[in-house]
């Protein structure tokens, strides 16, 4: 503080001395101030170009031109996105895409002018809805399906993947489907006729959740001819459960519109994008869809087949059509021949995919259980008499080893238990048959229960689960113990209980679980060496 009061004075005195000695060394007869016509503005207070539309015009439909005025002569003009709208040294500017920009004015001495202008769309000609406008191709066949087995409900403005989301809804506006699960070589196909060849914009509503660079994963093609969207990046959009999609207009620009046209998505990648409407702009030109091609299912007498491993089974198409193909996913766990004989390579569940032009293609599921041991039986775990019917104990799920696409290990070649959320006490009863009597080895294959956080702790029979077979109680070895799969449908382990007797014919297996309960996929008993 003690040098602002010293500073102050002294600076004001100079202030003042300068002036005067300023006023001493000026001619005789001349005054302080310059010629009106020689007087440029201070650095302070610059005069600012004054900017303005003619016609008072800052609203512009794409395609629309507006010439612009300064009150300074020799500005230079310039845009704040010329991909909305542009701006040539004379001030005339031409609206490019939807948006807002700003146009500026500019010239050394002072200060900018702008002007804001908003470039609208015309009232759209068309809008496709994808979900049903599109002719859709699956390169493995899987989600073609007639109805569009991957369509998905959306509610407008906040879009969870399903209208009844355990997100629950976020808007009240009606709700909408679109089309997801896009693989590589997946294709969405449009076609649609215009009165005229126009310039016209096309623009696609769709959404995703992670970022993405459009054309890393997608190529659009217009009549044969490729769209450039090297441009368009899609931001991400995490929610506070995960990802959450977002929808948004992605417009792909002023594009030659012929009579008849052909718009192709093509996937190049799996992706997260998902796709709902096409709409066009295309001025007075009149706009109409060319629906898809109607198509038939491909159907087969069974969609689900069981085969052992290095064994076969056929795939049966009705009708005996003509022309089909027959594709594996999952070759390592099932080939199929060019006649639709499946041989099971190693215990899995995989699909078959039944392709035929102009059809819509089907997968037939294949579980590959594997080779018999001479002697074991195997007792599925969701075989349990409480299982069998519609009802079951309230927490036990059946799951299905290996997923829809195949590629994890299953012990049984078929679905498991998994008991989540249950209280008390769980009894599983088991009947199986044997061809003779005597000892034999007890074992199970399953996982501890899952963890919902941290490391999940091994799971010890003796301890957990309560064994009888046939009214005899069965003490488990001290080393049974089940270790935790990684995930759901990962590897499990095996486990030998203990020694038990075996009688001919019908046996009963009881399983007591209470208050800590695994994931059971199958009980074997095998003879012992």
């Amino acid at each position: 503080m003690k040098k602002t009061k010293i500073f102050l004075p002294l600076l004001a005195a100079g202030l003042v001395l300068g002036m005067g000695l300023t006023a001493c060394n000026k001619p005789a007869g001349q005054s302080g101030s310059q010629p009106a016509s020689q007087a440029q503005p201070s650095s302070a207070q610059q005069q600012k170009i004054k900017v303005s539309a003619a016609g008072d015009k800052k609203q512009l439909l794409i395609g629309e031109t507006v010439q612009l005025n300064a009150d300074i002569e020799g500005v230079k003009w310039e845009s704040s996105d010329a991909k909305i709208a542009s701006v040539d040294d004379k001030g005339l500017v031409t609206a490019v895409a939807f948006g807002e920009v700003t146009i500026s004015a500019t010239k050394e001495g002072y200060a900018k002018g702008t002007i804001g202008l908003t470039v609208t769309r015309p009232a759209p000609n068309a809008t496709f809805d994808l979900t049903t406008a599109a002719d859709h191709y699956s390169a493995d066949g899987w989600w073609e399906l007639s109805g569009g087995m991957f369509a998905m409900q959306t509610i407008n403005g906040w879009n969870p993947i399903a209208q009844q989301s355990s997100w629950g809804q976020q808007s009240e506006e009606p709700a909408e489907t679109f089309i997801g699960g896009f693989g590589q070589g997946d294709k969405e196909t449009v076609k649609f006729t215009s009165s005229k060849a126009v310039k016209g914009e096309l623009v696609l509503n769709m959404g995703n959740s992670n970022a993405v660079t459009l054309k890393e994963v997608m190529s659009v093609k217009l009549n044969g001819k490729a769209v450039n969207i090297d441009a368009i990046e899609l931001e991400d959009h995490p929610g506070d459960w995960g990802s959450s999609l977002e929808f948004g207009e992605v417009s792909l620009g002023q594009l030659d519109i012929a009579a008849s046209n052909t718009l192709e998505f093509e996937f190049l990648a799996g992706t997260n994008i998902f796709l709902n409407e096409l709409v066009v702009y295309a001025g007075d030109a009149k706009v109409e869809l060319t629906a898809p091609a109607a198509k038939e299912q491909i159907e087969v007498v069974e969609a689900e087949l069981e085969v052992i491993e290095g064994q076969t089974v056929s795939i049966q198409v009705k009708n005996n059509l003509a022309g089909v193909s027959y594709a594996s996913v999952d070759e390592a766990t099932a080939t199929v021949s060019d006649k639709g004989v499946v041989t099971g390579v190693a215990k899995g569940i995989t699909n078959i995919t039944v392709k035929k032009d102009g059809m819509y293609s089907v997968r037939v599921k294949i579980t590959v259980k594997p080779a018999p041991v001479a002697g074991q039986i195997l007792v599925e775990a969701e075989s349990a008499e409480e299982l069998q019917g519609e009802e079951k104990p309230a927490g036990v799920n059946v799951s299905e080893d290996g997923g829809m696409s195949g590629g994890n290990t299953v012990h049984s070649g078929s679905a498991y238990i998994m008991i989540f959320g249950a209280e008390g006490e769980i009894t599983l009863t088991y009947k199986f048959n044997a061809s003779k009597a005597g000892k034999m080895g007890l074992s199970v294959v399953g996982s501890a229960p899952m963890s919902m956080g941290g490391e999940a702790a091994p799971y010890v029979i003796k301890e957990s689960m309560g064994i009888k077979l046939n009214g005899a109680d069965v003490t488990a070895s001290e080393e049974a113990v089940l270790e935790a799969a990684q995930g759901f449908g990962g590897e499990m382990s095996e486990a030998f209980i203990a020694a038990v007797d075996v009688v001919k014919g019908e046996n009963t297996l009881v399983i007591t679980l209470s208050e800590t309960y695994p994931s059971l996929d199958v009980f074997k008993l095998s003879e012992l060496k």
